[in-house]
């Protein structure tokens, strides 16, 4: 039997901002899109990217509460030790990381690659994706590995990319779709 995890989900006022921010943020990506499906509003593969962005979004944003990793941890832990190489799972926890940075940055070069004949409306939202990409890692890595304690005017400096990689993707998208309601009907 898996043990319940303490401090599931971030109960934090900041941390239910946040969750609710990816939310948000998620349907001014969604909205960006519809406004590219629509005759002069953009590109069809544009719209695919910003719904992309949308989807990724809602996926972190259920896991902000979740914390899905923490189940996974544990999950391992217990693994581990009733497989009888817990002293040694320092090779896992390094298999494990790898594994798990290769999939953001296939997640995040895939995006680009989706985006790359309009790089230009869409560089904020790639700044901000690479800034959550940072707090993913980061976070993944210190979650047994390394413990990354550091605080920039009192915030973890996880905190700060996680916020600003949503501000970024948020202000990309509203700005799109501004500009695309002044152009359509």
């Amino acid at each position: 039997m898996i043990p319940t995890p303490r401090g599931v989900g971030d109960l934090t006022i900041l941390g239910w901002v946040v969750f609710l921010a990816y939310f948000a943020v998620a349907a001014l990506c969604y909205r960006a899109a519809t406004l590219c499906w629509r005759e002069g509003g953009g590109s069809r593969r544009m719209g695919r990217v910003w719904v992309a962005f949308a989807g990724v979004l809602v996926l972190l944003g259920a896991n902000k509460q979740l914390d899905l990793h923490v189940w996974l941890n544990a999950y391992g832990r217990k693994l581990a030790e009733s497989e009888g190489w817990y002293r040694n799972r320092g090779i896992a926890q390094v298999t494990f990381f790898s594994g798990f940075a290769v999939a953001v940055l296939v997640v995040c070069f895939f995006l680009i690659w989706m985006g790359w004949g309009q790089l230009r409306p869409l560089a904020g939202a790639f700044m901000g994706l690479a800034g959550l990409a940072a707090f993913l890692l980061i976070r993944a890595i210190s979650f047994d590995v390394v413990d990354l304690r550091t605080y920039i005017g009192g915030i973890k400096l996880h905190a700060l990319l996680e916020v600003a990689g949503l501000l970024l993707i948020g202000v990309s998208a509203l700005h799109f779709v501004k500009s695309s309601d002044q152009v359509l009907p």
